[in-house]
This record gives structure tokens, C-alpha cells and sequence, in this order.
């Protein structure tokens, strides 16, 4: 979320009144032919376009279940003082109500003024009912969840009539480990109070719950670099542990020793204990931890299986697992080569052999690209695979 994305749904120039006359006319002209007009505003307008196609599934929480969401809601109870503290107070002198919702759309916790509440209650706006836009119909909480970013809906911009008197603010708060949203924070009410610098501060509220989450992520990493360290115990003070990587179960890296990664690796779904093949780190032993894992490198035992597709692949196999891996044409045509020259082949003499190289610095990139995803199965100087493996013909 950046600043240079916001887009208020009208300035400090508009009328209220005036705005909302005008996009009532375009919101009607829509229901009726259902074509979105062209002055709509470009989120609203995608908005609009996925009602279209949606269906109604209105759903609302018992207070048992809604008191077992919010126990759930770790993150969001985590920054919720935190939320309340910036927005409250501005909730209630502009007659706004502050709403919370998780990553599911259900409304978990409402505060600000009653009278507004009480309107909002008669919209079904309450805690335990979900506000995606497929429920609902286009309304900023939704529309914030769908786009991942804030989103401001004035008036008649929302889908459903009964919503066109009021104004929604709202801003997902994305969670560091996936990127996704864990929820939304929206300031609510009469479309009267609307104003563009509502938008700034509710993004500037979820930005800040986020720092928030990313630093106790990051504190989390540095505990399951602790564990694995005292996992390890004296093979890693001794160093036999080089070709250790640390990662939680998202894949975010705590430690690494040994293994050229950036701050985050992909695991395969179903990652189980034991030997495994990861692309980009190779043949490697996969131990648990609580909340992650700890990847040792081990020695290569598998075969390859070149199928050339389109589109081409490589199957990797080691052990009990098989790991498919998309190439492009030229990764192909490389890996082709190397099975056909078992002793391997230099620079210059996989030029002369492959079609439209242009130099040997040409050939050492793609190579270099290439052992990035088949990390630990090709070697250079020379080139040359060092696993065993087979062209399926078609």
C-alpha cells in the first residue's frame, strides 16, 4: 500500500449532495443496462463488474462463533489497541464508527458513536455478518479485500441502494508471512462526513498495524534461528553443519549458512520429513521444527526426466518424490545437450551446438539462470549434469 495509490472518492471541492445526485444517475444507468458508464471511477468500475457476476451469500455469526473468530484473529487482537488508539477519536468527531473485520470479511469488533451504530444495525453493518462484495454487494470493505489496497466507496458508488447515504473508508491490513490480507479497518458513515484526508489516515493506520506485524514476524524468525541453532548443538558450532537453511512454514529464511538465497524460499505443498528435492537448493533433509523448518543439503541421488513438452518440463526424481519444473525452450535445449554429453561440455562447445547463441557470455548466463532452479544438478567448467537423466520422446 503507497501513498501514490490512494484515489479519494471526491476532493475537499465537491458537494456531497451534488456527487452523490450525479452518481446515482451513472449507479441507475448501470442496474439498468448493465454497463458501467464511463465517468465511474476505475476501482469502482472493476467493483461494479464483479457484482455483476456474483451471486448473493449473505452469512452472519453466532456469538459463539464469533467469539471463537475473534479468539482465532491473533494478528488483528495483537494490533487492535493500536487501530483504536489512531482512529477512534477522529471516528467519533466525525460521526464515523471504526469497524474491524477479519480475513474472511466478518465484522468482528464495531466502536464509535451509538447513533451511527444504530443506523448501521439497520443494514445488517453489525458484528458476525460478512461484508465481502459477493455478500453484500461493492462497499469499501469488500472492495479493499478483492483489491488489496485501500479504497474509499462514497454514496452511491456502493451496490446496493440501501448503502448510497453513507461513506466507507477501509484499508487491508496485509500479513508479512503470505502477503495476504489477515483483515480490514474501515471508518463508516453518513455520506455527509465524507472527506478525501479520511482515506490518508485509515492507510496510514494499517500501515502502521502492519510495521507492527512485520516486526514480531521478525522476532519470530529470530527465535526459530535460536531453536535450530540449539537443535543443531555441537555439529553446527563445529561446522558440520554447513548447507543449513532455517525457514518458517511459509518459507521466510531465519538463518542460512552454505545456501545463496534471498529473504524468502518457495516450499512445495505437503513439504513431509526426510529427503526431499527443492528447486533452486537441490537434494537437501527436511527436519520440522515448531512453525518451520530446518533444510540440510545432501548428497544428490536422483534422476531426470526431460520432456519436451510444449510445454517443456524436467521431472526431478529423488526417492519417493517427484518435482515437475516448466522450462523455457532454451533451458530445454541446454539440459537436452548436457544429457546427450554425459562428460560435459565448455562454454564454446555448447555454442557451437545450440541455435541462435550469440557468444559464450550468452551461454554462461542462461547456464547461470538455469542452475538457480536446478540447484546442486549441474556443475560448470565443464558444463555438465551430475545426476542421471533421460529425453522422453514423444
Amino acid at each position: 500500500m503507497t501513498q501514490s495509490r490512494l484515489e479519494a472518492a471526491l476532493t475537499v471541492f465537491d458537494d456531497p449532495t451534488a456527487k452523490a445526485r450525479e452518481l446515482l444517475r451513472l449507479h441507475r444507468s448501470w442496474q439498468s443496462t448493465s454497463e458501467v458508464p464511463e465517468p465511474v471511477r476505475t476501482v469502482v468500475a472493476r467493483a461494479w463488474r464483479r457484482q455483476a457476476s456474483a451471486g448473493e451469500r449473505r452469512g452472519h455469526l453466532g456469538d459463539a462463533a464469533l467469539a471463537e473468530r475473534r479468539d482465532r484473529a491473533d494478528a488483528l487482537t495483537s494490533v487492535l489497541p493500536l487501530l483504536r488508539d489512531r482512529l477512534l477519536p477522529l471516528a467519533g468527531e466525525a460521526g464515523n464508527e471504526l469497524v474491524i473485520s477479519d480475513d474472511e470479511g466478518y465484522v468482528l469488533w464495531v466502536s464509535g458513536p451509538a447513533a451511527v451504530r444504530r443506523r448501521s444495525e439497520e443494514l445488517g453493518f453489525v458484528q458476525g455478518a460478512r461484508w465481502r462484495e459477493r455478500d453484500v454487494g461493492v462497499n469499501s470493505l469488500g472492495t479493499a479485500m478483492e483489491e488489496r489496497r485501500p479504497v474509499q466507496i462514497f454514496g452511491p458508488e456502493h451496490g446496493a441502494e440501501e448503502q448510497h447515504s453513507w461513506v466507507c473508508t477501509s484499508a487491508p491490513i496485509l500479513g508479512p508471512k503470505t502477503g495476504a490480507p489477515v483483515g480490514v479497518v474501515t471508518l463508516s458513515g453518513s455520506y455527509r462526513t465524507a472527506h478525501p484526508h479520511t482515506l490518508s489516515l485509515v492507510s496510514m493506520a494499517a500501515r502502521e498495524a502492519m510495521d507492527h506485524l512485520a516486526r514480531v514476524h521478525g522476532g519470530e524468525l529470530r527465535s526459530l534461528a535460536l531453536e535450530a541453532s540449539a537443535r543443531l548443538g555441537a555439529a553446527a558450532a563445529g561446522g558440520a553443519c554447513r548447507g543449513t537453511l532455517v525457514v518458517d512454514d511459509a518459507g521466510w529464511v531465519a538463518s542460512a549458512e552454505g545456501f545463496g538465497v534471498g529473504e524468502r524460499i518457495r516450499l512445495p505443498a505437503g513439504l513431509a520429513a526426510g529427503l526431499t528435492w527443492l528447486p533452486g537448493l537441490g537434494q537437501v533433509h527436511a527436519e520440522p521444527l515448531d512453525g518451520g523448518w530446518i533444510l540440510r543439503a545432501a548428497r544428490a541421488s536422483a534422476e531426470l526426466e526431460l520432456r519436451p513438452g510444449p510445454p517443456s518440463s524436467v521431472v526431478v526424481y529423488a526417492g519417493a518424490d517427484a518435482t515437475e519444473v516448466p522450462l523455457s525452450a532454451r533451458h530445454f535445449e541446454l539440459l537436452t545437450l548436457l544429457a546427450a554429453h554425459p562428460r560435459g561440455l565448455e562454454a564454446r562447445e555448447v555454442l557451437a551446438r545450440l541455435d541462435g547463441a550469440q557468444s559464450e557470455v550468452t551461454v554462461r548466463a542462461e547456464f547461470s539462470r538455469l542452475r538457480k532452479r536446478l540447484g546442486g544438478l549441474i556443475e560448470s567448467r565443464p558444463y555438465r549434469l551430475t545426476v542421471p537423466a533421460a529425453v522422453v520422446r514423444p
